[in-house]
């Protein structure tokens, strides 16, 4: 069913009885790739061409385990859901629809803020900056962001078929070690985060 998995559960619990915010100032919190290594978003004024089209998100992710608790709940949690993605240079957005096409989330980042807004999300729980740092990984221009990676240490490569094609592959590394990769083919899109051990995978220009 093409609804978010956490959705349903509140949507159970009759979480739609109020909403909730958070804002964050760009540059106040670290995006954090690895345990010690950071990088700031990237400005929206990095993003070259626009994106302003319907798209099918799937992801997964597993609990990590807390240092010295052996017995800590690993499980792996999936989700999926119709979203609709605005990027350009003032602008990067991502509304989160219901199963029944209602707005359930909305997460935007412009030149003085990162906001989440949700009914049926605990948005406090969430951090915003994260998913849009993901985001950037798959849209943003490949330049741009070896640039902002390599300048906190990190190494980002991208592969290509031709200097025409929009296929790529793309991955961050630290010390010889991948942290996150990320493939576009045609239409899809899977970013997978080794070291948290998440993954998302993207239909693009989803009806």
């Amino acid at each position: 069913m093409r609804i978010f998995a956490w959705v349903s559960v509140a949507l159970g619990v009759f979480c739609l009885t109020s909403c909730q915010h958070t804002l964050i100032k760009p540059n106040s919190m670290p995006v954090y790739y690895s345990d010690s290594g950071f990088v700031n978003l990237l400005p929206t004024t990095a993003m070259s061409g626009t994106i302003d089209e319907a798209q099918h998100l799937e992801g997964t992710f597993r609990k990590m385990k807390s240092p010295g608790n052996s017995l800590a709940d690993t499980s792996t949690t999936t989700f999926s859901g119709d979203v609709w993605v605005r990027a350009n240079d003032t602008i990067l957005s991502v509304v989160f629809f219901s199963g029944f096409g209602t707005t359930i989330a909305e997460l935007t980042y412009a030149k003085d803020s990162v906001s989440f807004v949700s009914s049926v999300i605990d948005v406090e729980k969430m951090k915003a900056e994260y998913v849009i740092a993901d985001l950037q990984t798959c849209f943003y221009p490949f330049e741009a962001l070896k640039n902002n990676f390599e300048k906190s240490g990190f190494a980002f490569t991208e592969k290509r078929l031709s200097d025409e094609s929009q296929d790529f592959e793309r991955e961050l590394s630290e010390n010889g070690k991948t942290i996150l990769r990320v493939t576009r083919k045609a239409s899809e899109i899977d970013l997978v985060n080794e070291l948290r051990q998440y993954k998302y995978h993207i239909n693009l220009g989803s009806e």
